[in-house]
């Protein structure tokens, strides 16, 4: 039989519901952060790893919060890509450079 109100979800149930959608929104996001974490890995000077650690951290929260944004206009999937733009420009301009005759 269909229900006909308003469905109740338990706290059990929601708590299930906001891990899926959490670990969905950084999995689709793994693109640029990666990108991301790999430029704070070759920037990382004493301890590469947990700089690139923090730099993952802070691309997941930048393309998650753009992705939100975009799916909140309306762009259904087209937000995923569209949530990963500042984190690769963010990578780009933070890259960086191999000059061999640098000092």
């Amino acid at each position: 039989m269909i229900p006909l109100g308003a469905i109740h979800f338990s706290p059990a149930e929601v708590a299930l519901i906001l891990a899926i959608l959490a670990f969905g929104s950084i999995a689709l996001a793994l693109p640029a952060t990666l990108t991301l974490a790999w430029v704070g890995y070759r920037r990382g000077t004493t301890r590469p790893a947990a700089n690139a650690l923090w730099y993952w951290f802070g691309g997941t929260a930048l393309s998650v919060a753009t992705t939100a944004l975009a799916a909140g206009q309306g762009l259904g999937w087209f937000a995923v890509p569209i949530g990963w733009i500042p984190t690769l420009l963010l990578a780009a301009v933070l890259n960086p450079r191999w000059t061999p005759n640098a000092s």
